[in-house]
C-alpha cells in the first residue's frame, strides 16, 4: 500500500465532516498569514511615508493595520477552535473503528496473534496515527497554504525578486526530499521494534510465576534489553536524519539571507523597487521561507506516521466474524433453507458427520456425529487433544465446520446468527476470565440489566454468596486482574453465578472442575447441580465425579466416538472408559494406603 492510498484512507476516517477539518486548517493559515502580511505592509507604508516626507499619515496607517491585524487574529482563533474539535472527533472515530474491530474479529485471530501485538497497536501505532489528526497533517498542509498566501503580495510588490527566492527554496526542498525515504524506512523499523518489545513485556508480566520458577528471568531480561537496544538504535538513526534535515534547512536560511542582500542591493540601486517595498518583501520572505522550511521538516514526520497508520489499516482490514457462517461459505444442501429469526433451543441438537481441523494436514474431528436431546445431561470425555474442547467451540459458533452440519431446533447452525446461538448457551470454561472490576459487575455480565437482588440470588445458588460476604466490601470487592485476588474455586463459582443469571436453555461446561482441589470441586459440583434443572447440559470433562451421573457419556478417541452409554453400561464394556475408571480407582487405593502409613 503506497503512502498516498494510506493518506486517503486516513482522511476517510473523518467521514463527511472532513471538509470542516480542512476548512479549519485553511482559515487558520489565512488568518495567520494575513497578520504577517499586515505587519509587512505596515513596514512598507511607514518606510515609504517617511522617505517621501508624509509622516502625518503614519498614525492612520498604524491604526488601520491594527484593525486588520485584530480581524485576522479573530479569524485564526475561530478556525483553530473548529480544527481542534474536528481533530478530536477524527481521533475518536479512529479509536471506535479499532475497538469495534477487536470485538468483531473471529476467535481464530486471537489464537494466532499475541496480546502484545494488540497492546502495541493501541499504545503506539494508534497514538502515532492519532497525531496525524492532532498536529502532523496541519503542520504539513498549513505551510503550503501560507506559502501561497504570502506569494500574492510578494509578486505584487516585485515579481522578479520573488521568483529568485522561489528558485532558491525549491532547490532546498528537492535536496530535503532525499531524506524522506530513509526516515520512512526507519520509522517502520521503530514501529516493529516497539511491537516486539511490547510482546516481550506482556509475556514477562503474564508469565511472571513461570519465569521465576524456571529461573528464566535473566534470559528474558536479556532478550528485552536486546530488543530495546534495537529500538534505541533505530530511534537514533531517525534523530540523525531529522537533524540532517534541520541542519540543511538552517544552511539554506543563511544562503537565502545572503541572496536577498545581494539581489536587494542590485534592485534598489537600479530603482527597480522602493526601499519600502524591499523591506516588506524581506519581511514576507522571512515568514515565507520559514513556512517553506517547515514543509521540508514536517512532511517526513507525516510520512513516518503514515507507516503507523498502515499498521492500523492492516488490522482494520482483517476479516471479521460473519453474522452467520453461511455468509462465509455457501453450502448447497442448505442454500434454500428458510431459517427462523429466533431459536428457542426446545428441540434436540444434532451434530451430523462434521469434519474440523486447525491445520489442514491434521483432522481433529472426522465424520463426527452425536445427538443431544432437550433436557438431557451429556458428558463428553476422552484423552487430552482428542477434540473435546473443539466441540464446545463449534457449538458456540466460534469456528465453522469444514464438512457436515450442526442442527438446533431443526435449523442449520450455519444460517443462524452467531449471537443468537450464544444467547441460548451459558458457557463455563475451565479458566473463566474475570474482568478487573467488582464481583457484582463480573456476575452481571451474564445479564447486563440484572438487579442487585438478582445478582445476589444467583450467587447464593452458585454457593458463592457466603465467601463474597466475608470480604470487607462484599459484592463491591475488586477481583483484580484476571481475578487474581480470588482462589480458583471462587473464580469458578463466580463464573457459575454468571451462567445462572443468564438463564439460558443450554449449559456448556468445558472442564469446569479440572483445575480445582477436592474441596473446591465439591462446592462447584453443588453449584452445577443448580444449573441442571430442566436445562440441556453438555459437560466436557475427564474427572469421574463430574461425568458418572450424566444421562449419556460419550467417549472420544482420535476425533471419533469410541464409546457411548451410561456410567454403568460403559463399566461393563471393555474399552477406554472402563480402563480409565480402573486406573482412577487404583490411584485412589494407593492414596488411601499412603495416608494410612502416614
Amino acid at each position: 500500500m503506497n503512502q498516498w492510498k494510506i493518506f486517503i484512507k486516513t482522511i476517510n476516517i473523518m467521514g463527511k465532516r472532513c471538509f470542516l477539518y480542512f476548512l479549519g486548517i485553511l482559515f487558520m493559515s489565512i488568518g495567520w498569514s494575513l497578520f504577517a502580511i499586515m505587519t509587512s505592509l505596515l513596514m512598507k507604508n511607514v518606510v515609504d511615508a517617511a522617505e517621501n516626507g508624509n509622516a502625518t499619515k503614519i498614525p492612520l496607517i498604524i491604526i488601520g493595520n491594527i484593525i486588520c491585524g485584530f480581524i485576522s487574529l479573530v479569524i485564526y482563533r475561530g478556525a483553530a477552535i473548529l480544527y481542534n474539535v474536528e481533530a478530536k472527533r477524527a481521533y475518536a472515530n479512529l479509536c471506535k473503528n479499532v475497538f469495534a474491530k477487536e470485538i468483531k474479529l473471529p476467535f481464530s485471530y486471537y489464537e494466532k496473534h499475541h496480546s502484545g501485538e494488540f497492546i502495541s497497536k493501541i499504545s503506539y501505532d494508534l497514538e502515532k496515527m492519532g497525531s496525524i489528526y492532532s498536529s502532523r497533517l496541519r503542520r504539513a498542509v498549513a505551510p503550503i497554504l501560507q506559502v501561497i498566501v504570502y506569494l500574492i503580495p510578494m509578486f505584487i510588490l516585485n515579481w522578479q525578486i520573488t521568483i529568485c527566492f522561489i528558485c532558491v527554496n525549491v532547490c532546498m526542498l528537492i535536496i530535503n526530499t532525499f531524506l524522506i525515504k530513509p526516515i520512512r524506512d526507519v520509522s517502520k523499523k521503530i514501529s516493529n521494534s516497539n511491537r516486539d518489545m511490547t510482546e516481550k513485556m506482556s509475556n514477562l508480566l503474564q508469565g511472571m510465576e513461570q519465569t521465576r520458577m524456571y529461573s528464566a528471568g535473566k534470559e528474558t531480561i536479556e532478550e528485552f534489553i536486546k530488543e530495546n537496544e534495537n529500538f534505541t538504535r533505530q530511534s537514533r538513526k531517525k534523530f540523525l536524519f531529522m537533524a540532517l534535515l534541520e541542519s540543511s534547512s538552517k544552511g539554506f536560511e543563511l544562503v537565502c539571507a545572503l541572496a536577498f542582500l545581494i539581489i536587494g542591493i542590485y534592485f534598489t540601486n537600479n530603482e527597480y523597487t522602493t526601499l519600502g517595498s524591499l523591506t516588506a518583501i524581506y519581511s514576507l520572505y522571512g515568514v515565507f521561507s520559514f513556512q517553506f522550511l517547515q514543509l521540508g521538516k514536517y512532511l517526513p514526520e507525516l510520512i513516518g506516521c503514515l507507516v503507523n497508520a498502515q499498521n492500523i489499516f492492516d488490522f482494520i482490514g482483517e476479516d471479521i466474524e460473519p453474522n452467520c457462517w453461511y455468509e462465509d461459505i455457501k453450502y448447497e444442501d442448505i442454500d434454500n433453507y428458510y431459517v427462523k429469526k429466533k431459536i428457542k433451543a426446545e428441540q434436540e441438537i444434532i451434530i451430523d458427520k462434521i469434519d474440523f481441523s486447525y491445520r489442514k494436514e491434521l483432522k481433529l474431528l472426522h465424520n463426527f456425529s452425536m445427538n443431544i436431546n432437550k433436557g438431557e445431561c451429556i458428558a463428553i470425555t476422552g484423552q487430552s487433544g482428542c477434540g473435546k474442547s473443539t466441540i464446545s467451540k463449534l457449538l458456540l459458533g466460534l469456528y465453522k465446520v469444514e464438512n457436515g452440519m450442526i442442527w438446533i431446533d431443526g435449523q442449520p447452525y450455519l444460517k443462524i446468527n452467531n449471537m443468537e446461538i450464544r444467547q441460548k448457551i451459558a458457557y463455563v470454561p475451565q479458566e473463566p476470565y474475570l474482568f478487573n472490576d467488582s464481583i457484582k459487575e463480573n456476575i452481571r455480565i451474564g445479564k447486563l440489566n440484572a438487579t442487585d437482588e438478582e445478582i445476589e440470588n444467583a450467587a447464593k445458588i452458585a454457593h458463592a454468596h457466603e465467601f463474597i460476604m466475608k470480604f470487607e466490601n462484599g459484592y463491591e470487592t475488586m477481583v483484580g486482574e484476571r481475578g487474581n485476588k480470588l482462589s480458583g474455586g471462587e473464580r469458578q463459582r463466580i463464573a457459575i453465578a454468571r451462567a445462572i443469571i443468564k438463564d439460558a436453555p443450554i449449559i456448556l461446561l468445558d472442564e469446569a472442575t479440572s483445575a480445582l482441589d477436592n474441596e473446591s470441586e465439591q462446592f462447584v459440583n453443588e453449584s452445577l447441580k443448580s444449573l441442571i434443572n430442566k436445562k440441556t447440559i453438555i459437560m466436557i470433562a475427564h474427572r469421574l465425579k463430574t461425568v458418572k451421573n450424566a444421562d449419556q457419556i460419550i467417549v472420544i478417541d482420535r476425533g471419533k466416538i469410541s464409546q457411548q452409554g451410561t456410567h454403568d453400561e460403559l463399566i461393563k464394556q471393555a474399552g477406554i472408559y472402563a480402563d480409565f475408571v480402573g486406573m482412577r480407582e487404583k490411584a485412589i487405593s494407593w492414596k488411601i494406603k499412603a495416608d494410612s502409613l502416614a
